[in-house]
């Protein structure tokens, strides 16, 4: 097999076995040892595509989160073509596939804790959170006044990673259709407040970047 296929495979086996790991032995019991044996790859490969375990942690979190961005494409296509329908879909991404995944939460707790500690970690938190408002703030923008768009977009992003996290550590107390419902009935609520407002105190402007 070309070099060009087997890389992505072998990135992909080292990232699913990073996941297993984190989940089984959590950050400090993590090693490139145990990675290279989980993935059936020599500790050398895993050095060689990384560096690192923190390295690996970093990859591992690219990967969620274009994983991420391929279920929001997804979902996008399953709801209307209207700001509405892709804020729902927004949250139909965050609650499900491989994001609902019990290592895949282990690994989105493990990254937020390391992030306090590694510049890396901390920047590609931070995209993760400009991502997100900016895709809220570029879907509210035609429906909610000005003054209202910000703090709906953070509104709904807290929503989003709050209740994510319930999903997450409240051992079925909260589950994710319910965590998707209350995050849609504020949205919902949110535009019917907007449509409600002064025709002249809405956005006319569409620019922004889209998911």
């Amino acid at each position: 097999m070309p070099r060009l296929n087997v890389e992505p495979l072998r990135r992909r086996q080292l990232i699913e076995a990073t996941l297993q790991v984190l989940e089984a032995h959590g950050f400090q019991g993590t090693t490139i040892g145990r990675i290279s044996k989980a993935s059936g790859l020599s500790t050398g490969i895993v050095s060689h595509y990384f560096g690192g375990k923190q390295g690996l942690l970093e990859a591992t979190m690219r990967h969620l989160l274009n994983e991420l961005r391929g279920d929001f494409r997804r979902f996008r296509r399953q709801h209307p073509d209207s700001p509405q329908g892709r804020l729902q879909a927004i949250v139909d991404a965050n609650f499900s596939g491989v994001q609902t995944q019990s290592k895949t939460a282990r690994a989105w707790l493990i990254f937020w804790s390391q992030a306090a500690h590694s510049e890396d970690l901390a920047r590609l938190q931070r995209i993760y959170e400009r991502r997100l408002y900016s895709n809220l703030v570029y879907n509210l923008r035609p429906v909610l006044p000005a003054h209202a768009l910000a703090g709906t977009a953070h509104t709904i992003a807290a929503l989003i990673d709050g209740f994510w996290l319930r999903t997450a550590l409240s051992e079925g107390r909260i589950g994710h259709a319910r965590a998707i419902e209350l995050c849609k009935a504020y949205i919902d609520q949110a535009i019917r407040d907007g449509a409600e407002q002064a025709p002249d105190d809405t956005h006319s402007a569409r620019s922004g970047v889209p998911r």
